[in-house]
């Protein structure tokens, strides 16, 4: 997958959710026991570009066939429909909840990742959690993207790994949150063309593998302007380190979300940055690769439509692009979303 994209079609369906409920771990353990969750419907429309990704098994979003490695990729538009949730349970007693189902944090960056987990409140010092992260929806990428003029094979990314955080740590605003995951791709073959082509030898293929380990830490602040008005910023780290040392690299970057939440609506504006720079020199290109990460969304929710109980309204547009030094690397997206959400 190409992580550097900043926004995709699943990553409005997550803000979806989280135009109620932000971030799971932000909302505090329900005071009786029992199930609930919440759960996402409706439909996307999506603009999207990228040499390398080519979607997920519920349907492709990119361009089999190129023409040239020099150029950036064509824009692909599809509508499709979308859902999204997460069923927990509560032991009110103990403070504690175990849950399952999308993590709204993977989803911004179109990766379909489950995890299941635990909750447990420390009274007024925050909430702790643990979660195992797997792919139950595999993000569908070409095994060899860099093959021109022909119909590029797609392949199964999975990724699997654990995730631990502390929101709230103290009292505080503030929370932290480490990942790490291993990532491996069916039939990884990037710059097998070239190699039969006789444009790389071997040892240079092997720069190009994108299956490895990433490691992920996210620090973020609540600030309250004033009740029902919260500025939430937080800055992550990312480091890639993948077979190939050329997908190797580093990512830096910021987040700000300001949040509007009254008894009948809820709106919810991001705006994102990222920097990221690989470890080694590509052998395609004989460059090492930086990028630029923007992004932004409006998510705007309406509770209980039509009088209905449980339910809300939500509908979004946002934009992302990915702005490489190395033209083929260049992703974009631009896409707005229509759909219900209800809480249990």
């Amino acid at each position: 997958m190409n992580s550097k994209l900043v926004l995709t079609a699943s990553g409005v369906v997550s803000l979806f959710a989280s135009s109620i409920v932000f971030s799971a771990p932000l909302q505090p353990i329900p005071e009786e026991s029992g199930f609930g969750g919440f759960l996402t419907l409706g439909v996307t429309g999506t603009s999207f570009s990228s040499n390398t990704v080519a979607g997920t098994d519920m349907g492709d979003v990119a361009i089999e066939e190129i023409d040239s490695l020099d150029e950036g990729p064509d824009s692909e538009t599809d509508v499709s429909g979308f859902f999204t949730g997460e069923l927990n349970y509560t032991f009110a007693e103990s403070r504690t909840q175990l849950f399952f189902g999308n993590s709204l944090e993977d989803l911004v960056r179109y990766d379909f990742t489950f995890q299941t987990g635990v909750r447990h409140e420390l009274a007024d010092k925050g909430i702790v959690y643990g979660a195992f992260l797997f792919s139950a929806i595999p993000t569908s990428v070409y095994a060899d993207p860099y093959q021109t003029g022909v119909e590029r094979e797609e392949a199964d990314r999975n990724s699997n790994g654990g995730r631990i955080g502390w929101q709230g740590i103290a009292g505080t605003g503030f929370g932290v949150e480490l990942s790490h995951r291993v990532i491996e791709i069916d039939d990884e073959e990037s710059g097998q063309a070239l190699v039969d082509g006789g444009a790389l030898s071997v040892e240079q293929q092997d720069l190009l593998n994108r299956e490895g380990e990433q490691t992920s830490v996210k620090f973020s602040y609540i600030h309250r302007l004033s009740p029902g008005n919260l500025l939430v910023p937080a800055i992550n780290y990312h480091k890639f380190d993948m077979d190939g040392d050329a997908m190797s690299r580093d990512r830096v970057g910021g987040e700000l979300a300001y949040i509007r939440n009254t008894q009948q609506y809820t709106l919810i504006v991001t705006m994102s940055y990222s920097h990221t720079e690989h470890d080694e020199e590509n052998p395609i290109y004989s460059e090492t690769e930086q990028t630029d990460n923007f992004g932004g969304s409006i998510v705007g929710t309406y509770h209980s439509p039509f009088g209905l109980k449980g339910w809300s309204a939500v509908a979004s547009v946002a934009a992302g692009e990915s702005d490489s030094d190395i033209n083929f690397y260049d992703a974009d997206i631009v896409t707005g979303s229509l759909g219900m959400l209800y809480r249990f």
